[in-house]
């Protein structure tokens, strides 16, 4: 099988997808190739660096946007 079927079905697995190909298969495809070992250790460190780590804070802005709004705005114009 390509590295690129197997690394796609790898990505969806890090992600929590469902995997397009067996998970055998790509298990299996991981203990014979290097290469995508080192690209799935790679990607799961990835993933977890940033689902890991918190966003930053941001202001809240919704204030000084409708203060910036036209005073006669029709209230059906607002989302």
């Amino acid at each position: 099988m390509r590295c690129e079927t197997i690394r796609e079905a790898l990505s969806a697995r890090i992600d929590g997808e469902q995997e397009p190909i067996a998970a055998g298969s790509a298990d299996r495809h991981l203990d014979a190739c290097a290469d995508c070992r080192s690209w799935y250790r790679h990607a799961e460190s990835l993933h977890q660096t940033m689902t890991a780590t918190p966003a930053p804070p941001v202001p809240d802005l919704t204030a000084d946007i409708l203060r910036q709004l036209p005073p006669n705005l029709p209230l059906s114009s607002v989302p």
